[in-house]
C-alpha cells in the first residue's frame, strides 16, 4: 500500500507543480466566418469569408483563466442598385423638374477585433475540457468601395413642354474609410490536451453595432 500511496502523492504533487509552472499559454485558431447581416435592399451579398485569431491566456487555476487576443473576422461584400424614372419636382411656379436615373454601389468592409475576456471550463473527461468564453472586444473596421449616380434631368413647362435636358454622371469611389466601437464576444469551446500542446473547437460570436460575426474554428494551444 505504501508504494501505491507514495505513487499517488509524487502524481498529485506533480500535477500541481505543472500547473503553476505552466500558466501561460498561446492559442492560434483558423476556421469559417459568418456575418448575420442580411440587408434587403442589396442585390448580391457575400457574407462567408475566412477567419483566424491567437489569443494569450493565462490560468488562474483549473477552471479560470484571462485571455487577450486579436481576430481578423473576415469582411462583407454588398451590391446595390436602382433605377428610377419619371421622378417629378416642382423646381419653380412654372417649371417642374423630371428626373431618370440609375444607381449602382459596390463596398466591402473588412473587420479586426482586439479582446479582453475570461474563460471558464471544467473537465468532461481525462485530456477532455468543455467551457465557455466571453468579454469585450474593440472592433475596428475599415471600410472602401464605389458608387455609381448616373441619369438626366429634364424641364417641363406647366403645359408639358420640354424646355431643357441635362445629363448627369457622378460617381465617385473611397478607401480606408475606418470606424470602430466596442462590444461583447462569447463563445463555447472544446479542448483535448496532451503534455503541453491541445487542440480546441471553439465557436465565438463577436457583436459589432447591429451584427454578428459567427466564428466557427478549430486551434492549436500550447501552454508554456
Amino acid at each position: 500500500m505504501k508504494p501505491i500511496a507514495l505513487t499517488a502523492l509524487i502524481a498529485l504533487v506533480s500535477t500541481g507543480v505543472y500547473a503553476e509552472e505552466k500558466p501561460f499559454y498561446l492559442k492560434a485558431s483558423l476556421g469559417y466566418m459568418k456575418f448575420d447581416s442580411e440587408d434587403s435592399t442589396a442585390v448580391k451579398e457575400d457574407l462567408n469569408s475566412t477567419g483566424y485569431a491567437f489569443t494569450f491566456g493565462y490560468r488562474v487555476n483549473d477552471y479560470l483563466a484571462f485571455e487577450g487576443g486579436m481576430a481578423n473576422l473576415g469582411d462583407i461584400r454588398k451590391e446595390h442598385e436602382l433605377s428610377v424614372r419619371g421622378l417629378e419636382w416642382y423646381y419653380s411656379d412654372d417649371e417642374i423638374l423630371v428626373e431618370n436615373f440609375d444607381y449602382q454601389s459596390k463596398r466591402e468592409t473588412k473587420y479586426k477585433s482586439y479582446s479582453l475576456g475570461l474563460a471558464l471550463s471544467t473537465q468532461v473527461q481525462q485530456n477532455l475540457n468543455a467551457g465557455i468564453r466571453f468579454g469585450v472586444h474593440q472592433w475596428c473596421a475599415n471600410d472602401s468601395g464605389r458608387e455609381e449616380h448616373f441619369g438626366s434631368r429634364n424641364w417641363y413647362n406647366q403645359d408639358g413642354e420640354l424646355l431643357n435636358t441635362e445629363p448627369y454622371d457622378n460617381s465617385y469611389s473611397w478607401s480606408n474609410n475606418k470606424g470602430s466601437g466596442s462590444n461583447p464576444y462569447y463563445g463555447a469551446e472544446v479542448n483535448w490536451t496532451s503534455g503541453d500542446w491541445g487542440i480546441n473547437l471553439e465557436h465565438t460570436i463577436y457583436e459589432i453595432q447591429d451584427e454578428k460575426a459567427n466564428l466557427s474554428s478549430v486551434g492549436v494551444t500550447y501552454s508554456f
